[in-house]
């Protein structure tokens, strides 16, 4: 069996996997090598936040709130609502209450995900969606 943060990381990866986009953006994974299209990518960042202690034993089951950041970077120079489209596709696909599992671990969206403003880097204009994410474990 995997450790919690392991199964986590696997049941929030193997539901990014499912996102189906029109046209179809490599996905950036954590410390996997990869090289940018300047035609367009996502980037996914897995961060664990914070565990609450729930109950009186130590051995009871812990809240574990994490955060699923998943960053579209669009071309540079088209109109900022097509990236602003992908942005809301990723969000509509964590649905709040959407439960993800992996290992006997599950994970909750617990709120709709927070798209943010647009921001224009060197290469790319970037679209963070930030997903709220709760296990109880």
């Amino acid at each position: 069996m995997p450790a919690i943060e392991t199964a986590l990381w696997l049941a929030l990866r193997a539901r990014v996997e499912t996102l189906v986009l029109t046209p179809a953006l490599p996905i950036a994974w954590p410390n996997e090598s990869f090289s940018p299209p300047l035609t367009g990518y996502l980037r996914v960042n897995w961060i664990p936040n914070l565990n609450r202690r729930l109950f009186l034993r130590g051995s009871d089951p812990h809240q574990r709130l994490s955060l699923l950041q998943i960053d579209v970077f669009a071309k540079l120079n088209r109109p900022v609502g097509e990236a602003l489209e992908v942005a809301g596709k990723v969000a509509a696909h964590f649905p709040a209450d959407l439960s993800m599992g992996a290992h006997g671990v599950m994970a909750r969206v617990t709120k709709a995900p927070d798209v943010a403003q647009p921001l224009r880097e060197d290469t790319h204009l970037m679209v963070p969606v930030t997903i709220s994410i709760e296990a109880i474990h």
